[in-house]
């Protein structure tokens, strides 16, 4: 927590969160959770069944209607609320 902060997680169904001003949260695995403080970062990969193999979405807090401290996961290949 706190401004800058980072989390990372890793495994399926993982959860980071940072919390204060421009932090960066990443989940790596399948179906993880994220959830970053204003001007945060967020960063959260998912399984593409048809293409075998990861992906990761990236998104800005601020930025095309990302919201701070809400938690976000894939669906369909873009970040939407938890």
């Amino acid at each position: 927590s706190g401004n800058y902060s980072k989390a990372a997680s890793s495994g399926n169904a993982s959860t980071a969160a940072s919390s204060g001003d421009s932090g960066i949260a990443a989940s790596i695995g399948n179906n993880g959770t994220v959830r970053a403080g204003p001007n945060g970062l967020l960063i959260c990969t998912w399984f593409d069944e048809s293409a075998k193999r990861y992906r990761a979405c990236v998104g800005e807090v601020g930025i095309d209607g990302i919201k701070a401290d809400t938690d976000y996961v894939v669906r369909d290949g873009k970040l939407v609320k938890a």
